[in-house]
């Protein structure tokens, strides 16, 4: 294998030292132990695997027994996370292997002396033989090589965040585990559903908030739940795909009307007739009335005529007879006059009646209409979309103030709802509504939740009288499809069956006249309505691929003046003509 690949650590015995150690022995002294002189032989065999030409950290260790050196070959750059294709460990001290891949991921570690010595009777510390290992592992970086060797002994790196060295110690295996905290940058989920996702699947201490502003996760939690939160919100946070949703709303309406003959329904079905004109009502009473005598004469006994003087006043009491007439109901009503004065006589009773009416028909018509709708948008993957193209019909609530002090009853207003809702639907809303959700399934199929809505406003009106008040109300008519199907990316679903079709018959006759052959016809009349209508919606989903995006050619940022605004010639605005001012060809400011 090459070398620049392998992260190798050889363990090369070396022959005893050839030089030999003097010792100095004294009966006040102890025996000191003296370092190996470095060897000046020529470098053999073993020598060259324990020099390796990469970049390299060696380490030595001392057995007990016999003595021997242990050389670690790193061929990465110290500090980095690189991938190692090997690690080999052959037979080393556990605290050399622990150095060793500190250093080569960039750590500065102590030990705890507990891990390295134990006290004796004396109470000084005695050095311990520390255990040996042996391991070839593949695929991994330094840090996650020494993590996996220090949870297999029951060991722990702990850091100081105010010094760089860290500290390699036992576990305590009461001690719950630290909890870390780290924060996720999401591309593509919003936090919110996220956070709905992944929080049933933390431990009770773990815990996991967003924050809205930068589309960011904070999740604190152990270290060892981290890399499973962590790859579960990877899986969650992927680019929603797109569906186009293009409908066509077809409607068609047929009505066909004849009329024919000759209607004397405004005659004979409802004819008023009245006798009299009504009710008579008067008043006597005396009246005492002053008046000025005029000039005249008198004549005298024996027959002489003499002239009077006028001027003076004379008194008479007058009886006034004082009619009043008032016609109770009115002609259609009729009633019997009662005349005080005259009695009944030939200038009260008299009949009324409406009339002759008829009405002559011989037409046909016909008409048809036609109504298309192409609402046309795009939705992501699951969610509800919506078109409308609607208008708000108006119905009218009389509402009922509170009565003020010494009132019977409060104020009565009469306000307009646009937004009369009935179980969720807006009633007078009236227009061509279409909500779709659309769900990929499968790689080219689409899942529909369609519901098209046609609705308009009826040409009667419903009425009801409540205490001698009459209140109206419109009638609107409501055509929807609510329905789940499966489609190919492409294709188109048709829905249909909302037709209606209504055939209407009457005839009119007058009895014995419109038997009569011949004559008859003026006597009959006959009507014919057919009226149909059908709805057909056609909706085409397509799953929208990155390719059918293209990029825009915008400069809109780019002008220096993007104000709409400009001036308009004298001929399209009301200020006078400024004749001082050249003429000037006038132009927006900004164009697209």
């Amino acid at each position: 294998m090459k070398t620049e690949n392998v992260f190798a650590l050889i363990v090369v015995v070396l022959a005893p030292c050839l030089a030999t150690v003097a010792q100095t022995t004294t009966a006040t002294t102890s025996p000191a132990p003296t370092a190996p002189a470095p060897s000046e032989h020529p470098a053999g065999p073993g020598d060259a695997l324990a020099k390796p030409a990469e970049p390299s950290i060696v380490a030595h260790g001392t057995a007990p027994e016999p003595s021997t050196t242990e050389v670690v070959a790193l061929t990465n750059e110290p500090g980095t996370d690189e991938v190692l294709e090997t690690v080999v460990f052959d037979a080393i001290p556990l605290p050399d292997a622990v150095n060793a891949l500190a250093l080569q991921a960039g750590l500065n570690i102590q030990f705890d002396p507990k891990l390295l010595n134990t006290v004796g009777p004396d109470g000084r510390p005695v050095p311990v033989t520390p255990p040996t290992i042996s391991a070839k592992w593949k695929k991994l970086t330094a840090k996650q090589a020494l993590t996996a060797l220090l949870d297999n002994w029951g060991w722990q790196l702990v850091m100081d965040p105010r010094s760089p060295i860290g500290r390699i110690t036992a576990k305590d295996p009461t001690a719950l585990e630290p909890l870390v905290t780290t924060v996720v940058q999401l591309e593509y989920s919003t936090p919110t559903n996220i956070i709905t996702e992944v929080q049933p699947t933390l431990s009770t201490r773990s815990s996991i908030i967003s924050d809205p502003r930068t589309h960011k996760l904070i999740i604190r939690t152990t270290e060892r739940e981290l890399p499973g939160v962590e790859a579960l919100i990877t899986k969650l946070d992927n680019p929603t795909r797109q569906v186009l949703i293009e409908t066509k709303i077809v409607e068609t309406t047929k009505d066909i009307n004849s009329a024919k003959g000759v209607d004397w329904t405004g005659t004979l079905a409802a004819q008023h007739f009245s006798f009299g004109n009504g009710q008579t009502v008067g008043s006597i009473g005396a009246t005492n009335m002053m008046s000025t005598i005029p000039p005249g004469t008198t004549t005298l006994p024996g027959g002489t005529t003499v002239p009077t003087a006028g001027g003076g006043l004379a008194s008479a009491t007058t009886n006034v007879t004082a009619l009043t007439t008032s016609i109770v109901g009115s002609q259609t009503a009729g009633g019997l006059s009662l005349n005080t004065a005259r009695g009944f006589s030939p200038s009260t009773a008299f009949l009324n009646a409406d009339g002759v009416s008829a009405v002559l028909s011989f037409l046909n018509t016909d008409s048809d209409t036609r109504s298309l709708s192409f609402p046309r948008t795009v939705a992501l993957d699951g969610v509800q979309t919506e078109i409308m193209s609607v208008q708000n019909i108006p119905i009218f609530e009389q509402q009922q103030s509170a009565p003020a002090a010494g009132a019977s009853q409060g104020l009565a207003t009469v306000l307009p709802n646009y937004d009369k809702k009935v179980e969720g639907t807006v009633l007078n809303e009236v227009g061509v509504k279409l909500t779709v959700i659309p769900r990929i399934a499968g790689p080219t199929n689409v899942l529909m939740d369609v519901r098209p809505e046609i609705s308009s406003v009826d040409a009667a009106v419903a009425s009801d009288t409540l205490d001698g008040q009459v209140s109206t109300s419109p009638i609107f008519d409501r055509r929807r499809i609510t329905t789940q199907a499966v489609v190919p990316s492409g294709y188109t679903l048709v829905l249909g069956g909302v037709e209606i079709d209504n055939t209407l018959n009457s005839a009119t006759k007058v009895p014995f006249f419109g038997d009569l052959p011949g004559l008859g016809n003026l006597f009959r009349s006959n009507n014919k309505t057919h009226n149909k209508d059908n709805l057909l919606i056609f909706v085409t989903p397509t799953i929208i691929q990155d390719s059918d995006f293209q990029a825009g050619h915008s400069q809109f940022l780019k002008k220096k003046d993007i104000s709409p605004s400009a001036e308009e010639g004298p001929w399209d605005t009301a200020k006078p003509y400024d004749w001082t001012k050249p003429n000037t060809t006038v132009t927006p400011s900004y164009q697209p």
